[in-house]
This record gives structure tokens, sequence and C-alpha cells, in this order.
């Protein structure tokens, strides 16, 4: 039975997404969002992006990998950020300036690793 989202179901939907996610939250999927960096603040998981000299896949690459090691990260937040960019690569690049620089504050420490 296909049912029509009236104005109210649809914001509650948006409502019930979240950039930083609790303990107690259930996570079914995640979204990739490219923003402007001061709007993702309270995000959980957050890269900048300048202009630079990498490619954008590879970018999308080493942001997601810096994302999984996090410590913070739980192993169901780890599948899922794994998922998305297993599937959607393609989709997630292309939503990115051509070339770019990351900046993040642990960046650093993943690259020596």
């Amino acid at each position: 039975m296909n049912r029509i989202l009236t104005f109210w179901d649809e914001i509650e939907v948006i409502d019930s997404l979240t950039g930083n996610p609790l303990e107690e939250d259930e996570l079914l999927f995640c979204l990739t969002v490219c923003a402007p960096y001061s709007t993702l603040q309270n995000y959980k998981h957050k890269v900048k992006m300048i202009p630079g000299t990498t490619k954008r896949g590879q970018a999308v690459k080493t942001g997601i990998e810096m994302f999984v090691r996090d410590k913070t990260t739980t192993q169901r937040e780890k599948d899922l950020i794994k998922a998305n960019l297993t599937t959607k690569e393609q989709d997630i690049s292309r939503n990115l300036p051509g070339k770019v620089k990351l900046s993040a504050p642990n960046l650093m420490k993943m690259k020596k690793k």
C-alpha cells in the first residue's frame, strides 16, 4: 500500500536526520553531505576542503578512511560509511570541486600511519 506523505510527515522524516548520532540512536543509513564548513560544525564526521592538488576521487577515499579510523566511530557507523563509499564513490566525487586539499584535525596522524 502506497502512502502519500503529508507535509508534516516529510518534516518528521527530515527532523529524524542527524549529523551527530547518539549511542542509543538506531542508524539505518548514512548520507554524504557537501556544505559550507560552518554548517557542519555539529557533525560528528567532517573534513574541510580547500583548493589544492588532490583529485576529488582520492580526496573522497582519504576522507572516508579518516572517518573509519576515528576511535570514536562505532562499528555500525564504520559499516555504513564503508557501504556508502563502495556503492556511491562516483556520486560522492561528482558533487565536489575538481582539485581539493583536505584539512582535518586528525588527518596528518592518519597519513603518517
